[in-house]
């Protein structure tokens, strides 16, 4: 009988909620709070990287990440309570939560893949796929005492774009481009927001439009990260023609790394660096290499 009352007690605030544009999903309900089934911790997403919100001028939340994930740990590590979001449902944006009193930890992740990331008891993160995309993050740790928690979250934009521009003219029969690396393409620490992996990468490109120019994301391992990348560009068939090894090619987050030279002739360059004076409005300082 006092399940019974607690399910259509439930029912009916799931109703408001719902009225009002919350999300119910996840939420938990106890009944020896002496009756209290209201969330007593409400995340939304105030800023992300360089572009505030509400206040914006070229995009949306919603344009910038099609998923955010809200995971609540334990001091033990273990997950305490989630919530996962896609852009088109209502309230995108703000997470809900019903926690008991004590300290927490909060890892939140926006982007744009076609699933969910895995999250493991260590803290790792996983966002599987061939190609990622944007990504950004955000973690703290957080009490919960007698009052209502309400926070405004500010997500960190948490990969570097590579760029790769052909100073001379493709091979005729290029379909797409294959580069290989060592390091973390979507798989990082959920507490710090750095890649967590030395594995070898495979990601297969194909050209951007008429451009002819190749880009993909990855995660850096720190605050200044060096990775070797080799690239070969192939036909429909499969067949190589042509690429080059780049030597130290440096990568952080909020960056956008582009290298630009002969991308088919078969030799090894070793990274020219200089810092462009070129300043996106949601992306930091070009990282800019000739090679």
């Amino acid at each position: 009988m006092k399940k019974q009352i607690i399910r259509l007690l439930w029912a009916s605030v799931c109703g408001v909620m719902l009225l009002t544009g919350v999300s119910c999903e996840k939420m938990d309900l106890t009944d020896d709070d002496g009756g209290g089934l209201e969330a007593n911790v409400v995340l939304s997403i105030g800023s992300i990287e360089q572009v505030p919100f509400p206040v914006i001028t070229r995009a949306t939340i919603e344009e910038l990440c099609t998923r955010l994930c809200f995971h609540i740990y334990d001091d033990e590590g273990i997950r305490v309570d989630y919530v996962n979001q896609k852009s088109d449902e209502p309230n995108f944006g703000v997470a809900s939560f019903l926690l008991e009193k004590g300290h927490y930890y909060l890892v939140v992740v926006g982007h744009n893949g076609s699933k969910n990331p895995s999250f493991s008891a260590n803290e790792k993160v996983s966002i599987s796929g061939d190609n990622m995309g944007d990504t950004f993050w955000y973690s703290e740790d957080f009490e919960v005492g007698d009052g209502q928690v309400r926070k405004e979250l500010p997500l960190r934009r948490i990969v570097s774009q590579l760029q790769f521009v052909p100073t001379v003219t493709p091979p005729a029969d290029l379909d797409h481009v294959v580069f290989k690396y060592k390091g973390s393409k979507g798989t990082f620490n959920g507490l710090t927001g750095y890649g967590s992996t030395t594995a070898s990468q495979t990601v297969k490109v194909y050209p951007d439009g008429d451009e002819q120019q190749y880009s993909f994301f990855m995660i850096p391992r720190g605050e200044e990260d060096v990775i070797d990348i080799s690239m070969m560009a192939y036909d429909s068939e499969i067949r190589g023609l042509g690429g080059c090894s780049i030597d130290e090619v440096p990568v952080k987050r909020d960056r956008i790394t582009i290298c630009r030279g002969n991308l088919f002739d078969g030799g090894i360059n070793s990274a020219s660096v200089f810092i462009s004076v070129t300043i996106d409005d949601s992306w930091g300082e070009n990282i800019v290499i000739n090679i």
